[in-house]
């Protein structure tokens, strides 16, 4: 996952690997409408156990972010 850190939007993402189709329309969804990652945390996902990666994907953000660079 790529982040606009000025916007605080996701300008990409790249996924691999079987079953990873249930996560193509959220991210093209969170790309394209330009969704901050402040809603993304909000949102509830259609498939809960394989989107689970959206979650642990904005964690490492926040985590890695907050830290003093």
């Amino acid at each position: 996952m790529v982040i606009d850190t000025e916007r605080g939007t996701v300008a990409g993402v790249a996924f691999a690997g079987p079953g990873v189709g249930e996560l193509l329309h959220s991210a093209t969804t969170a790309v394209t409408g330009e969704v901050s990652l402040e809603r993304l945390w909000h949102a509830v996902p259609a498939f809960p156990t394989i989107s689970e990666v959206w979650l642990r994907l904005l964690e490492t953000y926040r985590d890695g972010a907050s830290r003093p660079a």
